[in-house]
């Protein structure tokens, strides 16, 4: 029977070939190549708002400076577009009808559409071919920023501010039955796996879509599975890209030796991205607001999973993240402590994150290359500001899972999440000497290493059967 396969580009990416990936000068090259990627994607998002508008129109959404000269190439540009998302909105269309909408479809079929939708998924979301020249022209900003005025965030926000439980907490009255009901796609055939979505209403007071993730289990399951929940990077397009890095090195790999994985979109990012943004974009557009907005919802959903997994029959549960994924591990990490039991994961596992976001957004190398410093200076935001906004960004100074259960991947040359940083939090949460691993990489180096070497992977799966067993011993000793 047919089945989804192990993307090429991940093969070339653990092939001897793919050591250039680890090396300083893929990260200078990555590193600068960030501003025009994205804006090509910014570029993209402008057009889902501004088809049949014209070349002036489109230029004002995207918040570029008038340029007449190009006004016949945007033309073709946004007609070319025009088919990519007619075929995208088609393709959708059929895909949820097989996978959401009870349609009786057979294992192939379903295979089959997946293959389309992730295509034609990609060429919608990254259009290089496209709207390339307009980055490569530097008409397009990476970001179109929506920043807030300071003295009207610490207005809106200074309940939260004082009580941080209102914007990470459930509130006590609300059973784990009251929360959001989960929804399950049909399966799809993977290499070794059986995959399938979830989707449930994100409880968040702050967001108003649905919570998504995909989910991937051994092909054939006996017993319960110990579950990790792990989160992308920001930006990551998740599963609308036939490539995705955590799908390939994390869940395809561990699900088929018997553990099930679950990676969540995080809130704007993949099949949540807003019209009008690309994935991720108001994370850092609406700095910081966005970030701590993202960082609360994207917490209380992995709580939901993590309810949802031990409903499954998940003996033990562990929660980890890569970049902005371990950022939001981290705040579940210290934040869990008053959520009912049943959503407190077992174990953490973040990787290649800050542990002081506000000093991140005045240091971090990302800041400079996206111009959010100047952002954040021309809305009147200062060091001070963001000090007073700590509470809300910054992880807490304490866990709420024993420090033993705690282990850490950084990059020891990584500016982006400046490693200083996190080692002051590992230091402040107690986490042992052993738990904590360095790589001597940047933060591009972190993902490469996560791709290509299985020490990340080893220690996930260790922890993961040295809980369950505890887990056991306990229930033989009651």
């Amino acid at each position: 029977m047919d089945h989804l396969e192990t993307s090429p580009l991940h093969r070339l990416m653990v092939s001897p070939a793919g050591r250039l990936l680890t090396s300083r000068p893929f990260e200078t090259l990555k590193t600068r190549s960030l501003p025009r990627e994205f804006a090509v994607v910014r570029a993209r998002a402008a057009a889902d708002v501004a088809l049949g508008e014209g070349p002036e129109a489109y230029l004002r959404e995207v918040d570029a400076p008038p340029a007449p000269h190009l006004h016949d190439r945007i033309e073709r540009a946004l007609a070319q577009y025009a088919a990519v998302r007619e075929e995208y909105d088609e393709t959708m269309a059929r895909w949820n009808s097989v996978f959401w909408g009870g349609y009786e479809s057979l294992p192939d079929e379903r295979v089959a559409i997946e293959r389309d939708r992730r295509e034609i998924a990609q060429r919608r979301a990254k259009p290089s071919d496209i709207f390339g020249f307009l980055a490569k022209e530097h008409l397009v900003p990476p970001v179109k920023f929506e920043t807030p005025d300071p003295e009207d965030a610490l207005s809106r926000w200074h309940h939260e501010l004082a009580e941080p439980e209102r914007l990470y907490g459930f509130a006590d009255s609300r059973a784990s039955e009251e929360f959001p009901r989960v929804e399950r796609s049909a399966t799809v055939r993977g290499p070794g796996t059986v995959e399938y979505l979830l989707r449930f209403t994100s409880p968040s007071p702050h967001l108003s879509d649905d919570a998504s993730a995909r989910v991937y289990e051994p092909a054939d399951v006996d017993g319960d599975l110990p579950t990790l929940i792990f989160h992308s990077g920001w930006g990551m397009f998740d599963d609308q890209l036939v490539y995705w890095p955590e799908e390939e090195y994390l869940a395809r790999a561990l699900a088929p030796e018997g553990y099930r994985v679950i990676l969540p979109d995080a809130p704007w990012h993949g099949r949540r991205e807003p019209l009008g943004n690309y994935s991720g974009e108001p994370y850092v557009a609406r700095a910081p607001v966005g970030l701590f907005t993202l960082y609360s919802a994207a917490a209380l959903e992995t709580a939901v999973l993590t309810d949802w997994a031990r409903t499954e029959g998940a003996p033990v549960v562990g929660v980890g993240g890569v970049s902005l994924g371990g950022t939001i591990a981290l705040h579940v990490g210290g934040r869990c402590g008053e959520w009912p039991e049943s959503m407190r994961p077992d174990l953490l596992f973040p990787v290649g994150a800050p542990g002081a976001i506000d000093q991140t957004l005045l240091s971090g190398s990302l800041t400079k290359l996206l111009d959010i410093d100047k952002a954040l200076d021309a809305a009147g935001w200062t060091g001070g500001h963001l000090h007073e906004f700590a509470p809300l960004l910054n992880p807490p100074k304490t866990p709420c899972l024993a420090p033993e259960r705690v282990f850490s991947f950084i990059g020891s040359r990584d500016g982006m999440a400046p490693a200083r940083t996190a080692r002051v939090l590992f230091d402040e949460w107690g986490i042992p000497r052993p738990n904590r691993h360095e790589w001597d990489c940047g933060h591009f180096g972190v993902l490469a290493n996560l791709i290509r070497r299985d020490e990340f992977q080893r220690t996930v799966t260790r922890e993961l059967d040295r809980a369950v067993r505890d887990e056991r011993r306990k229930t033989v000793s009651a």
